[in-house]
């Protein structure tokens, strides 16, 4: 293998790998922690699986929750509304929804928590490509 060919070899392995990883992010909704994960780094136009784990000030993981994500496009000139809800569903200790992203952009992210007639929200940014 000449040196050429390990040079494009290593980038591309390194492109591959960096793209392999989750999109990760953490914000606090009240007293509880939320992290998010979405399967694709970056976000992309399409399907993206979304995981969320919710904790406690103890960190100990919230499974008796409502959970609802609202995912939104900020609103721009001559363009309808982009506003979707989905419903995220306890897989184990954390929560699962799936968001189809219509458009490249930039989009919020509101996951909604009711637990004991209380409501909590955390909101994230992401970048769809």
């Amino acid at each position: 293998m000449n040196k050429r060919t390990f040079l494009i070899l290593c980038l591309l392995l390194t492109i591959g790998i960096s793209y392999a990883a989750a999109y990760e992010a953490k914000k606090r909704a009240g007293e509880y922690e939320v992290e998010i994960r979405i399967d694709k780094n970056p976000p992309v136009v399409g399907e993206n699986n979304l995981k969320i784990e919710i904790k406690d000030p103890a960190g100990r993981p919230i499974t008796d929750s409502r959970v609802l994500v609202n995912y939104y496009m900020p609103p721009m000139p001559r363009m309808a509304p982009m506003n979707y809800r989905t419903d995220a569903r306890l897989k184990g200790e954390h929560y699962r929804a799936t968001m189809r992203l219509i458009m490249a952009g930039p989009w919020y992210i509101v996951v909604i928590i009711t637990r004991e007639g209380k409501t909590s929200t955390a909101k994230f940014t992401i970048d769809a490509r």
